[in-house]
Formats: structure tokens, C-alpha cells, sequence
């Protein structure tokens, strides 16, 4: 008798943590789980999500390269590294909870430079939001690829290893330049970017080339004046190329009298580069260096055909 109780009680314990461990595995329907993103937060994900909205040029970039197209419900509406898969998503949206809840995502992926108040409405709809954190550096880069696809299911092999076919010719050309190394800074419609710590810092060390605001000991987005501007004194100014915007940036220090000493100013090195390419923090970054190294080495390019 004691054994038929014994036996029955151990049943009855191994249901109960069957059942506890339940919606900490798969949800409350069995088709989810949980997971921890960038910022410790819990979030619920589909097992495979089917309506996929990714944030951000950058995001784009990884989600469209590992995921079919039709898995993904909406993109944004700034230019990315994809056009081809980007034009068979029909759906362009905001970074706002209204305009996300209009395409109903099963999944949206955004990174941490995001307003929080934003990302916290989008929770308070109950939108599924997973944060990554953005990356600082090409190897994170490489590890926010990695993250995503596996929170997408998906292979990301060939990806990497385009990416890093593409960072060995950044290596070659980089080690044929044996001439002083140019200074260039990088700005954009909000003002300086690429400041000491950034993406754009740690790609430049890759080329060979020197960040003028890492000089300076300047961080990301630091507020700047004429005086600084002079005082970085960059051989190259990159501005961000959008449709339509080009001479418009440009013009800020075209026109700038103050600037007209600037060798970048006098001697027409003021040069636009596609937007998606400056702030691409993803599989395409190799590329990005090597259209910005072709830029201040021309003579590197002409010597590859030699």
C-alpha cells in the first residue's frame, strides 16, 4: 500500500514540473519561446516567425539576407544593401508601435540606439520586440549576424565568410599602402558620427586610415563647432548619400566660408558615399571599406590591375 502512495506521489510531481516548465519553453500556445535580447529583456518569439519586421537599414541588411522575403511583413523606408529582396516586401513602416501594429509582425528586430520610450510603447501593444545590441566593432558585427540568425533559425556560413573574403582584400590593400595615412571624418544630417569608439572608428583602423574625431579623442555624435571642424583638419569628408540630399550636406561646407582653407573643402574631396554603406554595421561592411579605400587610395585600385 505505502509502495501504490509512493509510486502515484511521484507521478503526480513528475506532471506537475511537466506542466510548470511548460510556458517557460514554448509559451502558453506551444508555438513560442523564450528568449533574453540585448537589453536582459524576456521577450516571447514565434518557433519560426512568419511576419518579420526589422528596423533599421542595418537590420534589413541581415533579416532580408537570411530569410525569404515573403517571412517578412514590413521594412522601413530608408535605402539598404538589399533592393532586390527589399523590393518584394510590399509594406514600409515606422519605428512606432501605431504604424508596426498596422502590419501585425510576429517579430520585430531593432537596435539598442532606438528611443526607449519608443521601444517601450511598442512592448506596451504587446508587439514582440527583440533589441539588439548595436555593434561597435567589425567582430560584432560579426556576433549580431550570428545572434540573429539564430533567433531566425537560419544559416548564416556563406554570409560570414563573404564578409570575410571581403575583409581579407581590406587587409591587402591596407598592406600595400605604405604612404602617409589620410585623416577623413565622416558626417552626416545630425552632425559628426564616427567619433572614437564607434563602427566607423574600428573600420578605419582596418583601412589604414586615421578617424579625425578618434584624434581629436572625440566620441560618437559629439556636438561640434566650425572650430573643431578646422581643428580635425580631414583630408576627406564623407557625407551620406540619400536621393536628393547629396548637395544639400554637401553644401554645408562647400559654402561654409569659414571652411574654405580646409584642404577637403579646396581640393573637391568633399565626397558622398551611399548612406546604406556608412552606416552599414553588418555583412556589407567589408564592402563599405573598400569603396571608402578606393576613395583616398585611388593609386591602390590601379595598382590591383597591374
Amino acid at each position: 500500500m505505502k509502495q501504490r502512495i509512493s509510486i502515484i506521489c511521484t507521478i503526480v510531481m513528475m506532471v506537475l514540473l511537466v506542466v510548470g516548465c511548460g510556458p517557460t519553453q514554448t509559451g502558453t500556445t506551444g508555438t513560442t519561446h523564450q528568449v533574453t535580447d540585448g537589453t536582459g529583456t524576456v521577450v516571447t518569439v514565434a518557433n519560426e516567425p512568419k511576419r518579420i519586421v526589422p528596423i533599421g537599414t542595418s537590420t534589413e541588411d541581415i533579416v532580408l539576407s537570411l530569410v525569404d522575403p515573403s517571412r517578412v511583413a514590413a521594412i522601413g523606408t530608408l535605402p539598404n544593401n538589399v533592393p532586390d529582396a527589399a523590393s518584394k516586401v510590399e509594406k514600409h513602416v515606422k519605428a512606432s508601435a501605431e504604424s508596426l501594429l498596422s502590419v501585425q509582425p510576429d517579430l520585430v528586430l531593432i537596435p539598442n540606439w532606438m528611443s526607449p520610450d519608443a521601444i517601450g510603447e511598442m512592448r506596451n501593444m504587446q508587439i514582440p520586440v527583440y533589441v539588439y545590441k548595436t555593434p561597435t566593432t567589425v567582430e560584432e558585427a560579426k556576433a549580431t549576424i550570428h545572434e540573429i540568425a539564430e533567433l531566425l533559425h537560419a544559416s548564416d556560413e556563406s554570409m560570414i565568410a563573404s564578409m570575410d573574403a571581403d575583409l581579407k582584400t581590406v587587409e591587402d590593400l591596407a598592406n600595400k599602402h605604405t604612404g602617409p595615412r589620410p585623416v577623413v571624418a565622416f558626417y552626416s544630417q545630425f552632425g559628426l558620427n564616427g567619433g572614437k569608439g564607434s563602427t566607423f572608428d574600428d573600420m578605419c583602423k582596418y583601412m589604414s586610415i586615421y578617424n579625425a574625431p578618434d584624434l581629436l579623442g572625440l566620441p560618437p555624435r559629439t556636438p561640434f563647432g566650425d572650430e573643431r571642424v578646422i581643428a580635425m583638419e580631414p583630408d576627406y569628408i564623407f557625407i551620406p548619400s540619400y536621393k536628393g540630399m547629396d548637395k544639400t550636406l554637401a553644401s554645408r561646407y562647400l559654402d561654409n566660408p569659414a571652411f574654405q582653407n580646409l584642404s577637403a573643402v579646396r581640393e573637391n574631396r568633399v565626397k558622398p558615399l551611399p548612406a546604406a554603406y556608412l552606416y552599414t554595421m553588418n555583412q556589407h561592411i567589408g564592402e563599405a571599406m573598400l569603396a571608402i579605400m578606393h576613395t583616398v587610395y585611388p593609386q591602390l585600385e590601379r595598382n590591383s590591375h597591374d
